[in-house]
């Protein structure tokens, strides 16, 4: 982890960022689109021998691997556990992927509707997750296949963001490595209530897109007013194509401990990579 926070801080402009800035001003144009998902940085030279372990936990019964890992329930509805480790340590390549799943608890206070909503969602989220991880593992194997004397970092890790009576936010971290690093994180968030994911459309209505992307540029402005070393991409005249316009319609978000939208951009979505991944506390925009 620390030869991680290193090499993150010693961070250099990937060359992949001119055409992230290009997939940002057509997301702005057709704002209606979604964004397609951002290749991540590839691990560019390669392989020294692969000696991997890969360790699959029981996941037959959610119950059997909780209790091997003697992992807690997360509050009354949800518990996380880890369903696969992937790890490599050797001199050129290091990985360390923990794979999480959300596992439902019906319990008396929820009712069967609210449970199986809660099912449906849990299995949406859970198959979102181990499709990026199983992506970010494939790439970092295939790189030390088919490269010499490369160096190549991977991380997946997880963190329950929020779990109170009414919200359940859990956040995946997701980092790779090679020379320079990048590092995005995907959030899901559940509505005890309902059982059904949030969305943004949720909070703040069919027009959520420009109200939530106002709400950003004005925070962004005020940010770089009281710090100059903040830099966002805004009203930039030199490269006035790398400027943020508007949210994606599948924006990244979760829930807060104090029941707000906070909004998330990965690492060079929105500002230089020195910034790393930024957020946006949202107020009660209705």
């Amino acid at each position: 982890m620390e030869r991680w926070k290193m090499e993150y801080r010693e961070i250099n402009v990937p060359k992949e960022v001119k055409e992230k800035m290009e997939e940002a001003v057509k997301r702005a144009q057709e704002q209606k689109k979604k964004t397609g998902r951002r290749r991540i940085i590839r691990v560019v030279q390669g392989a020294a021998a692969v000696f991997a372990i890969l360790l699959i936990l029981p996941n037959t019964s959610q119950n059997v691997a909780a209790a091997m890992q003697k992992l807690p329930v997360v509050g009354d509805f949800f518990k996380v556990v880890t369903v696969r480790e992937y790890q490599v340590d050797e001199d050129r390549y290091m990985a360390d992927v923990k794979v999480p799943e959300i596992v439902p608890e019906q319990t008396e206070s929820m009712s069967e509707e609210t449970a199986q909503e809660a099912q449906k969602s849990a299995d949406a989220i859970n198959i979102d997750i181990q499709k990026v991880t199983e992506e970010l593992i494939e790439e970092f194997k295939n790189s030390m296949e088919e490269f010499e004397d490369g160096y190549g970092d991977i991380m997946v890790d997880s963190e329950v963001l929020t779990d109170d009576e009414r919200w359940f936010s859990l956040g995946l971290v997701l980092y790779q490595g090679a020379g320079s690093g990048y590092e995005r994180h995907r959030h899901y968030t559940i509505d005890k209530t309902t059982g059904k994911r949030a969305v943004l459309s949720d909070f703040y209505g069919e027009d959520y897109v420009q109200i939530i992307s106002e709400e950003v540029k004005k925070q962004m402005k005020e940010r770089m007013e009281a710090d100059e070393n903040v830099v966002y991409w805004l009203e930039n005249e030199d490269i006035p194509e790398w400027n943020f316009q508007v949210i994606a319609e599948d924006q990244d978000f979760y829930v807060n401990s104090s029941g707000q939208v906070v909004i998330c951009f990965d690492e060079y979505e929105v500002a230089p990579g020195y910034m790393g991944c930024v957020e946006f506390v949202m107020e009660d925009l209705k």
